[in-house]
């Protein structure tokens, strides 16, 4: 597994491929389009949010995505890119992304690199009480320099958690 990562540290580059979010009426391009996500990209140029969750369309994991979807446009509107990050595939990235009408990208981590990377895979325990090896809900602020400046991990309101992200967001940038 990878380091255990805090505010200060510089954010590992990545390069996934990937699912833009969702336009009414368009499918959305995926890895077989070419679409790759890459955290260099914003670097100089953008705040980026990344999410990291379990499971596409899993109770839990819908309902956080969902309440980020409906911050998504407020933090396009200052230039922070949003990233939603699993070890699902682009397949079913899009068809999540399409039924729940995601506006921003997810990308898909299916050999689990990333998420070792940034260190946020733990074993827990499952409604059987067997033990599974999981993608663990974090959210991580990385600034335009690649810096990482907060890390939200064990986050107990899911439908409130996108505010609390907003609101460190425009303290730290002064918005």
């Amino acid at each position: 597994m990878g380091q255990k990562l805090e505010p200060g540290d510089r954010a590992p580059n990545f390069d996934l491929p990937g699912v833009y979010g969702y336009k009414a009426g368009a499918t959305s391009p995926s890895h077989e389009d070419g679409v790759r996500f890459k955290l260099k990209e914003w670097e100089g140029k953008k705040w980026v949010v990344l999410v990291f969750y379990h499971q596409d369309a899993s109770p839990e994991d819908t309902r956080l995505m969902v309440s980020f979807n409906g911050y998504n446009r407020k933090f396009e509107s200052k230039e922070i890119a949003l990233l939603g990050i699993s070890w699902n595939g682009v397949n079913s990235h899009r068809q999540f992304i399409e039924v729940y009408q995601l506006g921003f990208p997810l990308a898909a981590d299916e050999r689990k690199e990333v998420t070792a990377l940034y260190g946020v895979i733990r074993d827990e325990k499952n409604h059987f009480d067997e033990v599974e090896t999981r993608v663990h809900r974090t959210t991580m602020v990385i600034d335009k320099t690649g810096m990482i400046r907060k890390i939200w991990q064990d986050i107990e309101d899911l439908r409130e958690h996108p505010l609390e992200v907003w609101e460190f967001i425009a303290k730290e940038k002064g918005i």
